[in-house]
């Protein structure tokens, strides 16, 4: 009797099991050369492992020596059928959650300020043209108690498909005397306007035809009156006023007339 298979929800269990600790492992190897991210493509013939780094020649080594022991590495360890490895370098570093996550923990752990750290990594990133970037850093910086600090600078998404599609996060920590700090980075990525729901995007032509069309309006008209028909509706006005002061006049005098007769 053949052995049973294994279930297919189990081999894609293990599939990213094997990829998590691979990822682990490329992350602490090559943390000088600033680590992006690593692609597995597997074919009938290799395994060709993809890297994306900020420096490539600190992967590659002097003869290639290190990236032959990478290779070994994931053959031995990980059971690569084959490996080829790869190295492409990432064009835009700033652009990284996971770049800059490691340029703020290298010079933290450097003696610097993390307060001057988080703010020298903001400006790089904003200045690459991301739409938004959010630094938190928890830990003990001066006291025994931990707290946490935020960083922010321009817009960030937490809900929907927009951090999924459009933010890259990265996680780090570094191990200082007085306790572990934790450095959590999420980047914006720049993407068109077209492409985010909360994005208002004003067409020119549309303006033009609007103001177009307020100018083409006609103008209400109003009629001026003749100056003679002013002066009659004065006239008017000032002998019924006459009228009504005679009027009043009378009244007064026939009252007083009444009461010399009583």
């Amino acid at each position: 009797m053949s052995a049973k298979a294994s279930p297919t929800y189990k081999k894609i269990i293990e599939e990213g099991l094997i990829r998590a600790r691979v990822y682990e492992f490329l992350q602490g190897e090559l943390d000088r050369a600033g680590f992006h991210g690593a692609k597995v493509v597997s074919t009938p013939v290799r395994d060709v492992v993809t890297l994306y780094v900020e420096r490539p020649g600190l992967v590659i080594g002097r003869g290639g020596r290190i990236a032959k022991r990478l290779t070994e590495v994931l053959k031995r360890e990980f059971g690569f059928q084959n490996p080829y490895l790869r190295v492409e370098k990432v064009e835009q570093p700033f652009l990284s959650a996971s770049i800059v996550a490691n340029f703020i923990a290298r010079r933290i752990m450097r003696g610097e300020r993390h307060k001057r750290a988080a703010f020298a990594a903001l400006r790089r990133v904003m200045a690459s043209g991301a739409k938004g970037v959010e630094i938190r850093i928890a830990g003990k910086f001066t006291g025994q108690r931990a707290r946490e600090e935020r960083f922010r600078a321009g817009v960030i998404y937490r809900c929907g498909e927009d951090p999924t599609s459009y933010v890259d996060y990265a996680v780090r920590h570094v191990m200082l005397p007085q306790g572990m700090l934790g450095i959590r980075v999420r980047i914006v990525k720049p993407v068109e306007a077209t492409a985010l729901p909360d994005q208002v995007i004003v067409l020119p032509e549309k303006v033009e035809e609007a103001l177009a069309g307020l100018s083409g309006e006609k103008e209400v008209e109003v009629a001026e009156v003749p100056s003679e028909l002013l002066g009659e509706s004065e006239g008017e006005s000032e002998s019924e006023e006459g009228v009504e002061e005679d009027a009043g006049e009378e009244r007064e005098s026939g009252g007083t007339e009444e009461d010399v007769e009583g």
